[in-house]
């Protein structure tokens, strides 16, 4: 488990905290997404979650290790994963392969090792036969992917992705988002930053930060059943539930609670 115990950062000459009393907890094999608008916290949160920011005040704990001890700080970092929003921001290699490499490279990981776990974070990707391109000739939901695959070869119990659909067109939002089903489905406990609600309404659990304060928490259906959150946090309603309200409001029957594409069509035909 990853636990944010009353945690508060602030950057150096900043007017206020960036992320104020954050108190939250992410279990194995579950999808914790953290909404919220720019300058809400969400990318500091994220840079807490594996030690690249220590908190001022509070604990980050992973698996019973604080991130404030340097001792630990590498095996923190092999637990939690961290993807950036630009994975250009992290690609380092050459090569496909190479990047994927470089993290097992670093912890002095066997050859023979190394080379399983790239064909491995490759295969769940789905960029298997790139081994040899160069990322700059990867599409953008290519390249995103590939910054996951350099993740996954360490092997995290965990997994923070900063915004991993927000450059993306909708073919390569749609394989991020269904590569994180996949690797909660292998037990891989997901924290998925956003701003757009319609990325994670399959999350069991949601947090929206304003002004680096959690403004609400709980699950999506009750954030959307909750009027006001997102319009006073400066987010919008996912398109589809925006249509499903206009329905409901017109006296058009639909099954209770928020529907998916496939429900809403299912329901729309019958």
């Amino acid at each position: 488990m990853i636990h944010f115990d009353e945690v508060s950062f602030t950057y150096a000459g900043a007017s206020r905290a960036a992320v104020s009393d954050i108190d939250m907890r992410l279990e194995p094999g579950e999808t914790l997404a953290v909404l919220g608008a720019n300058g809400s916290g969400k990318s500091t949160l994220a840079c807490l979650v594996n030690g690249l920011l220590l908190p001022a005040t509070g604990k980050v704990i992973v698996e019973g290790m604080d991130t404030a001890d340097e001792s630990l700080m590498w095996e923190v970092r092999s637990r939690v994963g961290l993807v950036l929003q630009d994975p250009d921001d992290q690609i380092v290699g050459t090569v496909v392969e190479e990047d994927v490499a470089f993290g097992p490279e670093n912890l002095g990981i066997e050859r023979s090792e190394i080379r399983e776990r790239v064909d491995g974070a490759l295969s769940i990707v789905g960029l298997t036969g790139l081994e040899r391109r160069e990322p700059h000739l990867l599409s953008g939901g290519q390249k995103q992917r590939l910054a996951i695959a350099g993740a996954l070869a360490m092997r995290p119990a965990y997994l923070v992705l900063d915004e991993p659909t927000a450059m993306l067109d909708p073919e390569g939002r749609g394989s991020v988002l269904a590569l994180v089903e996949l690797l909660k489905s292998q037990g891989v406990g997901i924290l998925f930053i956003t701003h757009h609600l319609a990325d994670v309404v399959t999350a069991e659990r949601v947090v929206v930060l304003d002004a680096g304060r959690i403004a609400f928490a709980g699950t999506p259906a009750e954030l959307l059943a909750t009027e006001g959150v997102l319009e006073s946090c400066g987010l919008e309603s996912p398109p589809l539930q925006v249509m499903e309200a206009a329905l409901r409001e017109t006296g058009f029957r639909l099954p209770a609670g928020p529907l998916s594409a496939e429900g809403m069509a299912e329901a729309l035909c019958s």
